[in-house]
């Protein structure tokens, strides 16, 4: 079952973006990249020719990218009975990803999400994917009930309505995380 469209809107801006109540630098030796959501039923509510889908999938990659070259563990984590396959468009994991299935809106429920971070000493969860108002926000808060360092990707998450988007990065800016754009988090993951 696909989603209804998205409205289209810009990913934000640097300038844009709502200040975070934490300083924390990003540190490579302690992070983890999680893709969240990003799989064929949810992405075709984003067009990839259109913001921001366009952005979100270049932004996910850059990520993605910064973080294999930094020896950062990425995990994808996909909704039950659903994953990319070559050729739909969406990211797939490659050989040493790890692979997660969480059964809400939340990565941490009920999936080995935590043991995955756990077992690689990670404490800091750089965050990309949908739902930004659903998934990213409620992973980022319960990442950081855990004691984790949760980091925002403000440009590589998106959501159907760019009012959820915006409320999405305040509520993580002002409570849970950091809020960064997809540039500045891959200038920290290449120059720690």
């Amino acid at each position: 079952m696909n989603l209804p469209p998205a409205t289209p809107y810009p990913m934000p801006a640097a300038s844009a973006l709502p200040g975070s109540a934490h300083d924390w630098a990003l540190e490579p030796e302690r992070a983890a990249l999680l893709i969240l959501g990003m799989q064929p039923r949810f992405l075709s509510a984003f067009p990839a020719a259109a913001e921001p889908g366009a952005r979100l999938l270049a932004h996910t990659e850059a990520l993605r990218g910064a973080a294999r070259a930094r020896g950062v563990p990425v995990v994808f984590g996909y909704a039950p009975g659903t994953s990319p396959g070559p050729g739909d468009g969406a990211p797939i994991p490659r050989r040493g990803d790890h692979v997660i299935t969480y059964v809400r809106e939340n990565a941490f429920l009920r999936s080995h999400l935590g043991r995955v971070l756990a077992a690689g000493d990670r404490d800091q969860l750089v965050i990309c994917g949908l739902f930004a108002a659903g998934g990213v926000l409620l992973t980022a808060a319960d990442a950081r009930m855990r004691g984790m360092r949760p980091f925002v990707a403000a440009d590589a998450v998106a959501d159907t309505d760019p009012d959820d988007h915006a409320l999405a990065l305040r509520w993580t800016a002002s409570r849970w995380g950091v809020v960064r754009t997809t540039r500045r988090l891959v200038e920290e993951m290449e120059n720690p």
